[in-house]
């Protein structure tokens, strides 16, 4: 549905996107998750045809159709179906949702009474509420206005539908909802769908995730599998200790097995360690030896949000030691830790 292959995006002396490479099956959800400047907007405007050709080189293909062709253009773009981040961008609230998807439909030329017999299977599908359908937008709640978006970037049966920021703005109890709705829609359409977020619990209905940073992208596979990479594929020791501060960290840091401490809150820490099941009573022996005033221990699995922790953590080391063996090159000072 969607190939790119050794992507780069320059503008001038701005190398943003390097070498990036993925593909993407029908039906499939796949995250893009970093931090502002990752490069995920830039690569997601090469594959809708927002950048020319000229600012950008590699092999892409989107629903089979080579963008670095204008003559594709339209094609894809009839092919494909986006949703904004703010519902500002593509709903009109001073009309009725009934009368937004005649207004957007007409871009498509599709057949009015098509359109809205799409439009009330979408509504339906996303829990819209009827008595809402002849209302004006922004009378709608927040909820009911992005699934509103979401029905009108749908309403074409775009093959490929791309969210920005598809929980922005809303509150943190509905954004589970809004996840909801969207694997709904992928489950029951099987529309192939680019999630473009900070939010990294959006991982929980992916079938990958691609992990981005200064336009690198560092991760593509599935959630399950980047947990699994990370010693005694993902199992946990989270515990809390009275008084926790750097020195213990430190301390705990350099037992054997440890591979990677994060701290999680005032007093808590999460372990990952070699050979979870025969190391951790001998770790929990050594800190009742150290008479740490260890309040509770639980083991559990990493979640993408902790995998996403350690792998952005993992980069800034590994830059922190290239700059420090550059400057030692030069003659520059040594670092101290």
């Amino acid at each position: 549905m969607v190939s790119v292959e050794d992507l780069n995006v320059i503008f001038g002396k701005k190398h943003i996107v390097h070498d990036v490479s993925f593909s993407v099956k029908k039906g499939e959800i796949i995250g893009m998750f970093g931090i502002s400047g990752a490069g995920k907007t830039t690569v997601i405007r090469v594959l809708t045809c927002q950048i020319e050709k000229k600012n950008w080189n590699g092999t892409v293909s989107v629903t089979g159709l080579d963008p670095s062709k204008k003559a594709n253009h339209s094609k894809i773009l009839s092919n494909i179906g986006y949703v904004p981040q703010l519902e500002l961008l593509n709903l009109y609230f001073e009309l009725t949702p009934m009368v937004n998807v005649e207004v957007f439909t007409s871009t498509y030329g599709m057949d009015k009474k098509e359109a809205k017999k799409t439009a009330e299977k979408l509504f339906k599908i996303l829990d819209i509420p009827k008595d809402t359908w002849k209302k004006r937008v922004k009378k709608m709640s927040g909820g009911e206005k992005k699934r509103l978006s979401m029905a009108i970037g749908l309403i074409h049966s775009p093959d490929v539908l791309f969210l920005d920021e598809p929980t922005t703005g809303v509150d943190a109890s509905r954004r589970y909802d809004v996840l909801s709705y969207l694997k709904k829609l992928n489950q029951q359409l099987n529309t192939t769908m680019f999630i473009i977020t900070h939010d990294l619990e959006a991982a929980l209905i992916c079938d990958k995730t691609a992990i981005l940073r200064e336009g690198r992208l560092l991760e593509f596979d599935t959630p399950q599998n980047l947990i699994s990479s990370l010693p005694s594929n993902g199992l946990v020791a989270r515990i809390s200790i009275e008084n926790l501060n750097q020195k213990i960290i430190n301390v705990i840091q350099g037992y054997p097995s440890i591979k990677k401490v994060l701290r999680v809150g005032n007093e808590t820490i999460e372990v990952l360690m070699d050979q979870f099941d025969e190391n951790l009573p001998k770790f929990m022996k050594f800190l009742f030896e150290k008479e740490y005033k260890v309040i509770s221990m639980s083991r559990d699995i990493a979640n993408f949000r902790r995998y996403f922790q350690i792998r952005i953590q993992e980069e800034e080391t590994k830059e922190k030691v290239q700059t420090q063996i550059e400057l030692i090159n030069n003659g520059g000072p040594q670092y101290q830790n």
